[in-house]
């Protein structure tokens, strides 16, 4: 197994003269005329460790994954896996293995070759011996002679074959992985012969068989139904685990994300956000952007005024006074605007008060253990809608006015220029 480390990635595409004068692309756009999709890079991914990289569709997830196993070439920087810089190395050397997000298994192939199809191209070393009726001939032949015999009862029928050492110690090793994976009784189908989940373990065998020291996985699971996403992720998390070998894994899923990396990396744009474990990027997030990503259903935002030395308001009536921790932070920014987050489960239903927010609910989505409201605030030019997270056994009417309380000591505040959170003073 191995650390692997991004030193400051670009990687830039050419583009069309249309898509350097859009405006869409703009700022995205060098002068030479080409499109970054990856800035300034810089990651450590430890030995061992479960490494999620998270963002929105086209932030550059699956380029960087992508480069990473040497299928793109980067415009800048090194990439190291263990003590060696693979910058220049083929895909086939780099000793990295990688998960489709179509799987792409061979159709035409049995679920045993395509588990056995790198390690027939890789330099497997023959280890003990599976059992091989081939009793009559010697336990070790002359390359020469382990060739022709390969190649002369190939013609024959299947049962007939001479295995060579080299495919023996493959056979072992696709055994081994199978009944890691619990498919040992799917090696002779064939991959339209199998189920979402059956062809999601088939994938995720063929890259464990080579035992590389990096596994790179883009979205396996985004084909699977709900509750088969569900099994697969926990059973993708105990293997990395036993296994103990170096994951990168790309979601845009941000539950994926928060249940199954040990670490998780936020990406925007073609640029690192935030790297941190899941609960300090849900409870202290370092901008708006990661605040609204992280956390389902996300982060509310209210554009408030602020006045030293705690008081921030919002429309005509709202009054909410800060825990004294802000103070010393906040002083910078006296009668300026500011942009108040908070989360869905820490706003409650209250009481009429200058320190609540009236609202009308527009939504109600009932879960069982939870209900979920979205309400229009009623006080607000804008019509500012917030989601709101209530215990599931409280009754609530579309059209219902509520007033809503929120925790001030779960409250989030950001620069409303610069998008930064603004970190309170112990």
């Amino acid at each position: 197994m191995a650390q692997v480390v991004l030193e400051n990635l670009y990687k830039s595409f050419a583009s069309r003269k249309e898509e350097i004068e859009a405006a869409d692309v703009a700022s995205k756009t060098s002068r030479s005329g080409n499109i970054s999709v990856l800035r300034n890079i810089s990651l450590t991914i430890r030995d061992g460790e479960f490494m999620v990289l998270v963002g929105p569709s086209g932030c550059g997830k699956s380029t960087l994954l992508r480069s990473i196993a040497g299928l793109e070439t980067l415009t800048g920087g090194n990439i190291w896996v263990g003590d060696r810089r693979v910058n220049e190395l083929p895909p086939k050397d780099r000793d990295i293995a990688m998960v489709f997000q179509n799987y792409a298994l061979y159709p035409h192939m049995t679920v045993y070759d395509n588990l056995a199809f790198g390690l027939r191209r890789s330099a497997l070393q023959p280890g003990p011996q599976v059992a091989v009726n081939q009793s009559s001939l010697p336990a070790t032949l002359p390359a020469w002679a382990e060739t022709f015999l390969v190649e002369t009862t190939g013609k024959l029928p299947r049962g007939l074959h001479y295995i060579s050492k080299r495919e023996r110690a493959i056979a072992q090793r696709v055994q081994e992985v199978a009944q890691i994976l619990q498919i040992e009784t799917l090696l002779h189908r064939l991959p339209k012969q199998l189920s979402g989940g059956q062809k999601q373990r088939v994938a995720l065998g063929r890259a464990m068989a080579r035992n590389p020291q990096v596994f790179l996985m883009d979205e396996p699971l985004s084909n699977l139904d709900a509750k088969l996403r569900a099994e697969t992720r926990s059973q993708i998390v105990k293997l990395q685990r036993q296994l103990g070998i170096t994951t990168l894994y790309v979601t845009h899923d941000q539950t994926e994300a928060m249940t199954m990396g040990d670490r998780i990396t936020v990406l925007n744009g073609g640029q690192i956000q935030q790297t941190g474990t899941p609960l300090e990027l849900y409870n202290q997030p370092a901008n708006r952007f990661v605040a609204g990503f992280i956390g389902s259903p996300p982060m509310n935002f209210l554009p408030v005024q602020f006045k030293a030395p705690l008081l921030i308001t919002f429309g005509q009536q709202f009054r909410l006074t800060l825990p004294e921790v802000w103070e010393k932070s906040l002083r910078p920014y006296d009668g300026k605007p500011l942009t108040l987050g908070i989360r869905p489960e820490h706003l409650s239903i209250s009481v009429p008060a200058p320190k609540n927010l009236p609202a009308q609910v527009e939504l109600v989505e009932a879960l069982g253990s939870e209900t979920h409201l979205i309400v229009r605030l009623l006080e607000d030019l804008e019509s500012l809608l917030l989601q709101v997270r209530v215990e599931p056994d409280r009754t609530i009417q579309v059209g219902e006015t509520l007033w809503l309380a929120i925790a001030a000591d779960k409250i989030h505040l950001f620069d409303p220029s610069t998008g930064q959170a603004i970190q309170p003073f112990d």
